[in-house]
């Protein structure tokens, strides 16, 4: 469910009417009635308002309004509100509050519980959101789309990956490979183009490098998602060149109460037989607060409208604990987490076959990948009454281990095993407005990660960078509507190769590089249009090929290919536009986005002919019959697109949303060819009812046809897709709030095929790896979330 974002000045406004209002007229009422008050006895009723999106933030300047008494109160600065001298009975009583639904709910003088809590269900998007991934000076001002999903929409969405979760978002799709390593893509962006921060630092994992590596961290233990479509290598570095997508947790908690709180949650799905369980506790002082999080998910093979989809299985286990602290002017947390992921991945294979000479069998899956990782964050911030008013630390330090084979190997005999350890701080001072200025940050980042590639089918070798940068971001307010943002990273790279038993020390790479990247973006809020916005910005950003794209030469078990490197690959180095402009109302919102990036040296891969491909000689397991190859290739090349998302509230509580992208991706040399493994224009119309703590809601999604692909991709045929979801909350006294919520996702069960999916097969018994076919998608999926918090 997307939020309706206002401006800040239009809430500020409207809430400093809605005290005065009140104000006059409870002093007048108090005036009028003075002598019969002071005489009267009744019941108190306090509660607070609270987003239903965020749990933990609550609303200040909400209205709490009873007609039958003509009583009314406007909430705190942290939400609350008491009304005092109510007589015994049954009321109606109205919530109201800008950019969210009204709401009527019966209560019962005296109250039935000590404190009540009223959520209101966010509708729309509000216009001045922070989403601090685009601005580390926390500014509600934008340069380019972004999206930010809170509480509630990652438990309406939640899935088995981030990727899942994400396709269908405008703008936003998933590069499956099974249900565990689905990836986010961004407008064609993905892997090493596209950076997944935790909590505004780098993973540590090796999620980008291929299609069957997962991300390591569970959807159940984001708290927020934000989303930067478009080049962020200013604030990000290497590999943001097409985008940011950023995974906020509470390992460590950013805000709490004094005393005990927490929650658990349930997630079942009946496409896999999914099974998750999560359950988190913490406990807060007025300036310290311990949590601890636990997640188990287990689901087995996925199931097609024809078929089962094997080798899908997953197994998963969480475990965390954090630590933060506050005080006047300083605050900081420090976290640890253990996570462990064993999944299957569908690597079909196309092998002659040893009864019938000049036919084909196609090798069913067994590759297994396991993933165990421990990574340590820390983060600390401290304000001060100087030109530098805040200084902010954050460092992030992971352990992973990847093993990819058949299950229970013998150590000697282990296909892949990648072992990677990495460090990522970051460092920024955010100064005070001066000058023309208005409040901006510099600020270093260092980035160190050292992999070691090994086993039997180590296909490439490791690697060891060090990446160290300085930036600066600014912003200038030229009037009243127009503001300026500008800013610069330089940035030093060393990278050296790691040997193995296939590449020994004497093939051993180094190279360096020094890079300078830089963005200017205008925003502009017409102070005649109320809740109007456009911004633009201008950005060269860059990405260096890394070491697998440069000198792999091999069978890759997990993936089932062989991948080949080239050594001749140049950084890559993107211009980019990125225009956006939106519009919104209490009854109407929409934004339209367009952008454009041209890219030299553009990395990407190249399917190679399976017969021919076996004349190739390559060093790991060269054994291999028929083997899927794809080879590593640069070109210079062109991605312009759109997407748009809008929201209509024909009803107070009945709202109607919108979606559509496109992107075209091609090479700007030879027969100007498209790109490879773009996604296809898509349109989504949605319904959703909201009634107090009761929500509905249905969506239609149609994807067209693919055929604009290069001559070794397959394309794809257009489907329809409906979804329908429904949920409720609710509380009772001293047991916490409860939500439910329901979803059917492929409500009819289609069949089709999505473009971005890399799972191939080979059934045809005559034509074998001369006719690679597409797997169907899931079928119709029956998901039931409960979540409980409490204190």
């Amino acid at each position: 469910m997307t939020t309706l974002r206002f401006k800040r000045k239009a809430r500020s406004n409207f809430t400093f009417l809605t005290l005065f209002l009140y104000s006059i007229g409870i002093i007048a009422f108090a005036g009028e009635r003075d002598s019969e008050s002071s005489a009267q006895t009744g019941f108190p009723v306090k509660g607070f308002v609270i987003d239903g999106g965020n749990e933990r933030e609550r609303l200040p300047g909400a209205t709490v309004y009873i007609p039958e008494l003509s009583m009314g109160v406007v909430t705190s600065e942290d939400g609350m509100f008491t009304l005092d001298g109510l007589p015994a009975g049954r009321y109606e009583m109205i919530v109201s509050f800008i950019g969210y639904p009204q709401q009527r709910m019966n209560i019962n003088v005296p109250a039935g519980q000590d404190v009540l809590r009223i959520f209101m269900e966010p509708g729309g998007v509000r216009m001045d959101e922070v989403v601090v991934t685009a601005s580390p000076t926390r500014s509600p001002v934008n340069y380019q789309s972004v999206q930010a999903f809170n509480t509630a929409d990652l438990i309406r969405k939640t899935s088995v990956s981030l990727g899942e979760m994400l396709d269908g978002e405008p703008g936003l799709s998933s590069r499956s490979f099974g249900g565990g390593p689905a990836r986010p893509v961004i407008r064609g962006f993905d892997g090493e183009r596209l950076v997944v921060l935790e909590n505004g630092e780098r993973m540590g994992d090796i999620q980008s490098t291929a299609p069957d590596h997962a991300i390591t961290l569970d959807p159940l233990g984001m708290s927020r998602v934000e989303v930067v479509r478009g080049p962020a290598s200013l604030l990000y570095g290497s590999s943001a060149l097409g985008g940011v997508i950023n995974l906020f947790t509470e390992d460590a908690p950013t805000h709490w109460d004094e005393g005990f709180s927490g929650g658990a949650a349930f997630h079942g799905a009946t496409v896999n037989n999914l099974m998750t369980q999560s359950v988190g506790l913490r406990k807060g002082t007025k300036d310290q607060a311990l949590a601890l999080r636990f997640i188990r998910r287990t689901a087995g093979e996925t199931n097609t409208p024809d078929g089962v989809l094997p080798n899908t299985q997953i197994d998963s286990y969480t475990a965390s604990a954090g630590w933060s602290f506050r005080s006047n002017r300083f605050k900081g947390g420090i976290s640890g987490r253990y996570y462990e992921n064993h999944y299957g991945v569908p690597e079909f294979a196309s092998l002659s076959d040893p009864a019938n000479p000049g036919m084909y069998i196609e090798e069913e899956p067994e590759m297994e990948i396991r993933i165990n990782r421990f990574n340590v964050q820390a983060h600390a911030s401290l304000t001060l009454n100087t030109f530098i008013d805040e200084i902010e630390g954050r460092l992030s330090y992971s352990s992973s281990l990847q093993e990819e084979g058949e299950p229970d190997p013998l150590p000697e005999e282990l296909e892949l095993e990648i072992q990677t350890q990495t460090v990522s701080t970051s460092l920024l001072f955010l100064h005070r407005p001066f000058a023309f200025f208005d409040r901006g940050t510099f600020g270093f980042n260092l980035h160190r990660r050292y992999q070691e590639v090994d086993g039997v089918e180590a296909y490439h070798p490791g690697e060891d960078i060090y990446n160290l940068a300085f930036f600066t971001f600014q912003e200038v307010p030229l009037n009243q509507s127009l503001r300026m943002q500008f800013g610069i990273r330089a940035e030093q790279e060393w990278l050296s190769s790691t040997q193995n038993r296939w590449f020994p020390e004497d093939e051993k790479t180094t190279d360096e590089t020094f890079n300078v990247v830089g963005s200017v973006g205008f925003n502009i809020r017409p102070a005649s249009i109320e809740g109007w916005e456009t911004g633009i910005q201008i950005a060269r950003a860059h990405r260096n090929p890394t070491i697998l794209e440069k000198y792999a030469d091999g069978w890759h078990a997990g993936a089932t290919r062989v991948e080949l490197g080239d050594p001749t690959l140049k950084s890559e180095y993107g211009y980019g536009i990125d225009l956006f402009s939106k519009y919104a109302n209490e009854k109407f919102q929409i934004e339209v986005s367009g952008f454009v990036n041209r890219i030299d040296n553009y990395v990407a891969l190249r399917t190679l002919d399976p017969v021919e491909a076996v004349n190739i000689p390559y060093r790991v397991r060269p054994d291999r019959e028929f083997p899927n190859t794809v080879q590593f290739f640069g070109a210079d090349a062109l991605l312009a697109g759109f997407d748009l998302r809008g929201s209509y509230f024909v009803f107070d509580n009945l709202r109607v949303d919108m979606g559509v992208d496109y992107v075209q991706g091609t090479r700007r040399d030879g027969d100007k060819d498209p790109l490879p493994f773009m996604p296809p224009l898509r349109t989504n119309i949605g319904l959703n009812y909201v009634l107090n703590q009761f929500t509905a809601g249905s969506n239609f999604r149609y994807v067209s046809a693919q055929s604009r692909v290069p001559s070794d991709e397959l394309p794809t045929d257009g489907y329809a897709l409906v979804r329908l979801e429904t949920g409720y909350r609710f509380s009772i006294r001293n047991a916490g709030t409860h939500s439910i919520n329901f979803r059917v996702d492929n409500a009819l069960n289609t069949s089709y095929q999505d473009h971005l999916s890399v799972v191939r097969r080979f059934p045809n018994p005559q034509l074998g790896p001369a006719a690679p076919e597409r797997f169907n998608m899931p079928g119709r999926n029956f998901n039931l979330v409960y979540r409980i918090v409490f204190g």
